[in-house]
């Protein structure tokens, strides 16, 4: 009996044996399920997708007359001084481009940089100083204001002096390559616009651009009537 009592514990003994193996086999297999469960719950098995992002910057040439935070004005006016009424011809003299009313020239453009910046009167070359009644003309290149050979009997010139003026890059925008205008005056169907202020091939594009400080004079016939005279002039960028 005792025999037979040995014979058991040694199977018994080797079959739970055999079992630990077995589940540490079974385990060991049950690994790689396990590692591959977690990276796919966790999300770090997963596809890839691309994406475009737009965004779309719109500008073209521009000019304003803007004040000194960069606002445009929404009245621009340059006042002459006052004249006293006289028999013979004088000349009145102001500034176009002030602190307060600065020429603003935009070129938001990449690929061009060259531009220029022109003075006209806005109703063209047969336009006049007008105090509702009377006038007298811009554009009449005969001396002491006298009426000339022109389409009108009205005499009278303005002149423009941008090479006394002062430009100003606004930001980063280099002053280099652009250039101030030379002194010029109007003449009827000679001179009907002035080149105030260009840009050569190698200015900065895009950029930003101030310029105060053009002298214009205008000369008045003698005789002239009293009154409050305005003449509406166009700044061109193109």
């Amino acid at each position: 009996m005792k025999k037979i009592k040995k014979i058991l514990n040694m199977d018994i003994t080797q079959e739970i044996h055999i079992n630990e193996e077995s589940q540490l086999a079974a385990l060991i297999a049950l690994v790689p399920m396990l590692v591959f469960s977690f990276f796919f719950s966790t999300g770090l098995v997963s596809a890839a997708e691309t994406t475009d992002l737009s965004q779309s910057i719109t500008g073209a040439l521009d000019v304003k007359i803007v004040d000194g935070s960069g606002n445009e004005v929404a009245s621009p006016n340059v006042a002459f001084p006052s004249k006293n009424f006289a028999a013979t011809s004088q000349t009145s003299a102001a500034v176009l481009g002030t602190a307060s009313e600065k020429m603003r020239v935009t070129n938001p453009r990449g690929n061009v940089a060259t531009w220029s910046l022109n003075l006209a009167a806005t109703s063209g070359a047969t336009a006049s100083w007008s105090n509702g009644t009377s006038n007298y003309d811009f554009n009449d290149a005969t001396a002491l204001a006298a009426d000339g050979g022109d389409g009108d009997s009205i005499g009278g010139q303005l002149s423009v002096d941008p090479s006394a003026g002062t430009l100003a890059g606004v930001g980063t925008t280099s002053g280099a390559n652009v250039s101030l205008g030379a002194f010029s005056a109007f003449n009827e169907g000679t001179v009907d616009s002035i080149d105030i202020l260009s840009a050569a091939a190698g200015a900065q594009k895009p950029g930003v651009w101030d310029l105060t400080g053009v002298n214009i004079s205008q000369s008045i016939p003698g005789m002239q009537a009293t009154g409050a005279y305005t003449i509406n002039m166009t700044l061109t960028a193109i």
